[in-house]
């Protein structure tokens, strides 16, 4: 049979060279079968508890979908997946595909072994889940840190009596230290935090990071009691349980919830102590004054162009304020660049979809320039296949001929059959993968031009503007124009309130080919709209057309 070989390793529990252990493991079990391996896949540390975040697992089902082997060797069954519920989705597709599996601890793998060790996996999880936080929490009552360093502190290690190495100690860093003293100091004298980023950030003191300070870094959120102004360990005050991580079902990301205050778990270690009452009092009731401030809450609209927008000046990204202007967030968040620029995120907005309306729709020059150059691109690819598959047939027909050759001098008794068997295995695995070249060709036929492609590009853009307002399609709908754009330029213009706006990308081509035009909103002096052509080719313009 066909077989692959999948191996997976975690880090929190085994070492990277246990995929290689796997994989050897599995191989000898193939060769004792008499299996072919066909490849290998692995996912490198990652944990069994989530589908969606493993590449190996996702590339070896869609293999498997494609009908490229008829086998799944793993060493075990929490290999393939701790969490029951893909575990079941592993099985039931790779049955559909006519794909066994076979593990090297349970043997052929059936309904059976999918209920029963899939519940013992999750369990598993649960119970170390349990023992981590148990253990965690241990550390707590000993005045050590559970989870990753602050800022302000160095992580201490030290050989215990057992021979194994301490974990949760720190000690104050002192020259950390003292910026965690300045900014609670300047913070109660009335510095707004992004002041005092982008004093830091001018005087060049490194971050948290190594980098750039972010007001954010410094503020944090009162909610979930992180940011430096927030961190209690600045008290002497350890906090656990203030949070739990779990993971979404549908994307296998982390997700955190905060834990009711009852039930959070507090040691004061005055050693760890850098603040003083006073001082962390007068910083949290200035904290409490602008709590409720609109502009404090944070911003969780997402709009159209959300993430492509970037600052002309800087190059960094730029980020709604209020929920509904753009601007650059390192002017905001660090006092890194000196643009003032914003634009509104409607008016942006409307300038794209006027100009994707306008020159795409407006313009029978575009439109027919488009059907031409397609159809000769599609003619090309039919060309480049026929090429292919009469030199696929060419290769194929000799492979036949050669194999015809072995298998007669083996049946005419001309000499030792020993010494063409080996020849004769090649051959017919390169007749093997003649034959799936071929069918591979046979399926990817090339786009047929519709007669009436002009007329029905022409509805597509149209409509493409009202299904952004149709809750069912604005996701499609976004997800087409965002793809044709590489990023937005903001830059400032002639005019203090009207920015110039470049656009970069795919759509920016387009719209290129159309001699550079410019466009604003309808009855507004909305400033310039600058199409600027991206480093994409003509043939990628292409298949953005195809694509709307």
């Amino acid at each position: 049979m066909r077989a692959v070989i999948y191996a997976r390793y975690s880090s929190d529990m085994q070492s990277e060279s246990s995929v290689e252990d796997q994989v050897r493991q599995c191989r000898e079990r193939a060769v004792r079968d008499g299996h072919e391996i066909v490849t290998v896949y692995s996912d490198y540390a990652i944990s069994g508890s989530s589908l969606g975040n493993r590449p190996g697992m996702l590339s070896l089902m869609a293999a498997a979908k494609d009908g490229r082997f008829d086998l799944v060797i793993a060493e075990a069954l929490d290999r393939l997946s701790r969490d029951q519920e893909d575990t079941a989705a592993i099985f039931k597709r790779l049955k559909h595909a006519d794909v066994e599996i076979v593990t090297l601890s349970e043997g052929e793998i059936n309904e059976l072994h999918v209920g029963l060790k899939g519940t013992m996996n999750a369990l598993f999880l649960k119970d170390l889940a349990i023992k981590t936080r148990r253990g965690q929490r241990g550390r707590v009552e000993l005045g050590r840190i559970p989870g990753g360093n602050s800022y302000g502190y160095k992580i201490v290690r030290r050989l215990l009596e057992d021979g194994t190495a301490s974990t949760g100690e720190r000690e104050i860093a002192p020259d950390q230290a003292a910026i965690v003293k300045r900014i609670f100091q300047e913070y109660a004298g009335g510095m707004a935090p992004r002041a005092i980023a982008s004093r830091f950030n001018a005087e060049g003191i490194k971050g948290p990071r190594g980098g750039y300070w972010n007001a954010s870094s410094i503020n944090g959120s009162r909610l979930r009691r992180n940011g430096i102004l927030n961190n209690e360990l600045y008290l002497g005050r350890i906090t656990f349980n203030r949070q739990r991580f779990i993971k979404d079902p549908e994307t296998g990301k982390r997700t955190s919830r905060l834990n009711p205050e009852h039930e959070w778990v507090k040691k004061d270690v005055a050693a760890l102590q850098i603040i003083d009452l006073e001082t962390w009092a007068a910083a949290q009731a200035i904290r409490r004054r602008y709590s409720s401030q609109h502009g404090n809450k944070r911003q969780t609209t997402k709009r159209l162009l959300t993430g492509l927008v970037k600052c002309g000046t800087c190059g960094g990204s730029m980020t709604l304020v209020n929920r509904n202007r753009y601007y650059c967030a390192a002017k905001r968040e660090r006092g890194t660049c000196e643009s003032n620029a914003g634009v509104t995120a409607a008016e942006l907005e409307e300038r794209v979809l006027t100009g994707l309306n306008e020159i795409l729709f407006g313009n029978e020059e575009l439109i027919d320039a488009f059907v031409a150059e397609f159809k000769a691109e599609a003619a090309r690819i039919r060309k480049q296949r026929g090429a292919l598959e009469r030199q696929s047939s060419k290769d194929l027909n000799r492979v036949n001929a050669s194999i015809q050759r072995c298998i007669a001098f083996i049946t005419g008794g001309d000499g030792d059959p020993g010494l063409v068997r080996d020849e004769l295995r090649l051959l017919e695995e390169r007749k093997r993968n003649l034959e799936r070249s071929m069918t591979l060709i046979n399926e990817d036929r090339t786009i047929e031009v519709h007669p009436n492609i002009a007329e029905l590009y022409r509805k597509k853009v149209t409509e493409l503007r009202g299904l952004l307002t149709d809750e069912a399609h604005r996701s499609q709908a976004s997800d087409i124009i965002r793809s044709m754009i590489t990023r937005i330029e903001v830059k400032a213009g002639e005019v203090r309130t009207k920015a110039n706006v470049v656009l970069v990308g795919a759509l920016a081509q387009i719209m290129a080919f159309t001699q550079n035009k410019t466009t604003a909103t309808p009855g507004q002096d909305s400033g310039r709209f600058l199409m600027v052509a991206g480093t994409n080719n003509r043939r990628y313009l292409h298949l953005d057309f195809a694509r709307l």
